[in-house]
């Protein structure tokens, strides 16, 4: 059975740039994440300020009550859980059209404790491509983490109950990579979506997602409520548009796992390999760990492509196609959660020493990761891949990118990877023009957190630190948590039955977003497990050790 590059399903939901993460206990779950030929030409203006503040006063005289709430199952998935409120929201499509067609946004809302909540927390998704489902589990905890709060999600226009963007033929179970979108498949999938959308389909935006959002508090709005905004990975980007063009509505903002105005998606996969290089350094640091694969694992990572590319190890080959290019993809799956990165370096050591058992163990954890053929997952199909595209290649992707050779070349250097990269710039979608909010910055006095993990590879500390500098209010903050994953809030390392180090501080922010902020947590995260937990390792190798055979 080959090994496949992540789809874009497991990127969005974790930009994948997703993460929206379960609150519950942790999971073995790895997280569930060219130019077009023809631009689409937007004026310029349509999303300039005047129009912001015109459509902002409209909705002042009887906007709360133009939300009709009904009834709803939080878990549209069928799982046992309380009930939740649901509308769709009319907003226009052409938001310098006010009075020309619309679209239904989706917006779901959990209330807390009993009583007036003191405040709305609302959440917005990453990918671009991720739905507001993805949080559902994040809902229901919160009425135990803070229940002064009702929790609102919003599905982004273009995916989940929003008008999602989606190719029929692409995404059927008889297309290439079935429900999931392929490079290949992308020229034919926007050929359909014109189809349906025309112009429109250059509508589909960060900016016109924003405006939504703006519209989407002012009409939920409830006198006495603070309003706080939280947004993951793309979420960030997202939630930073929304600073751009509505810099006094929120209360507070919480930035987790940061994508900045300036993202490029062209740094991608390489910022894996990097970050992958800074894990191994705390496994050559470890007494066990180094014991394994010597003082400098990076080194034993190199020596292990060259031989598996010299014909090591061919059972895997023979069993799983795992050659090099898919040994990158497994290696960079592993890197992006807390749990799952313990394994990286037990699969390096196990496929370099290559006996019977290993063999048995590290075929255990490519079926267990990559050998899934149940399909799609309900959150799956609320996210959209064509969303993706027609954000990510107008907005997240530079005017003059490197060619797709230049990439290949590049992914042949890299030992820690997911191929995305590569993947969008063999895609062919008509890029959209920039509106006059793209690569700005936003000015804004409204407190704010801004979290990353210093072991985050898809929104890497390098390049989330840019909105340090350019965010240095009295009450806006930076934080960089040690061994955060993507999405801190949840994937910090914890010890059992704790609360998570970036959650603690998520949580005493919103109590007090302009009073200091104690960061002592920081201090007790716990060190790197390099030897796993038993019955987890049981679960993905199985047997009990991380490193050796049992008998």
């Amino acid at each position: 059975m080959p090994i496949c590059a992540p789809s874009l399903v497991f990127v969005v939901a974790c930009m994948g740039l997703g993460c929206a993460p379960d609150a519950a206990a942790p999971s073995l779950e790895t997280t569930d994440a060219e130019d077009g030929e023809e631009a689409q030409e937007v004026d310029a203006t349509e999303d300039g300020s005047d129009a912001v503040d015109a459509a902002s006063d409209a909705c002042t005289a009887d906007c709360e009550a133009s939300i009709v709430w009904a009834p709803c199952p939080l878990y549209y998935d069928h799982r046992d859980g309380p009930m939740a409120e649901c509308a769709t929201v009319e907003v226009p499509l052409r938001w310098d059209e006010p009075a020309g067609p619309t679209l239904g946004v989706f917006v779901q809302r959990l209330r807390g404790g009993e009583g007036q909540a003191r405040g709305q927390l609302w959440l917005l998704n990453g990918g671009p491509g991720g739905s507001g489902a993805d949080f559902d589990d994040w809902m229901e905890a919160f009425r135990v983490l803070d229940p002064t709060l009702d929790v609102y999600t919003v599905d982004h226009r273009g995916t989940g109950r929003s008008a999602r963007l989606s190719c029929p033929d692409q995404e059927s179970e008889a297309s290439e990579s079935g429900f999931y979108l392929t490079a290949q498949e992308t020229a034919a999938c926007y050929e359909a979506e014109r189809a349906e959308w025309g112009e429109d389909l250059a509508r589909f935006t960060t900016t016109a997602a924003a405006r939504d959002v703006g519209q989407l508090i002012a009409r939920a709005a409830v006198p006495g409520q603070d309003v706080f905004v939280y947004g993951v990975s793309y979420g960030t980007y997202w939630a930073h548009r929304y600073l751009q063009l509505f810099p006094d509505q929120a209360d507070a903002v919480v930035l987790d796992s940061i994508a900045p105005p300036t993202q490029d998606f062209t740094i991608y996969d390489r910022t894996f390999d990097s970050v992958g290089q800074d894990f191994l350094r705390l496994c050559g640091a470890d007494a066990v760990c180094g014991a394994k694969l010597g003082a400098d694992p990076w080194r034993a990572v190199k020596a292990l492509f060259t031989s598996v590319k010299r014909g090591h190890c061919p059972e895997l080959v023979a069993d799983w196609g795992l050659d090099a290019t898919s040994l990158r993809t497994v290696l960079g799956t592993l890197l992006t959660g807390v749990e799952t990165r313990t394994y990286l370096p037990a699969v390096v050591y196990r496929m370099a020493r290559c006996e019977p058992g290993d063999v048995e163990a590290v075929g255990n954890l490519l079926q267990l990761f990559f050998g899934g053929d149940e399909g799609p997952s309900y959150h799956d199909t609320l996210g959209s891949d064509s969303l993706f595209y027609n954000v990510t290649l107008s907005e997240l992707w530079p005017e003059d990118p490197p060619t797709a050779a230049e990439i290949a070349a590049e992914q042949a250097t890299l030992y820690v990877s997911t191929g995305l990269t590569s993947e969008i710039a063999a895609a062919t979608w008509g890029k959209y023009a920039d509106d006059a909010w793209v690569g700005r910055w936003a000015e804004t006095d409204t407190p704010l957190l801004m979290m990353n993990g210093d072991l985050d590879p898809q929104t890497p500390l390098a390049v989330a630190r840019e909105m340090a500098t350019h965010f240095t209010g009295p009450h806006q903050q930076f934080v960089t948590v040690p061994r955060a994953a993507h999405a801190v809030t949840v994937r910090t390392p914890v010890a059992p039955g704790a609360t998570s180090c970036g959650m603690q501080l998520f949580l005493a922010f919103l109590a007090a977003p302009e009073a200091p902020l104690d960061l002592r947590c920081l201090d007790e995260i716990p060190a790197e497990s390099f030897v796993g937990d038993p019955a987890l390792n049981r679960i993905v190798f199985g047997m009990d050790d991380l490193w050796e055979n049992e008998p």
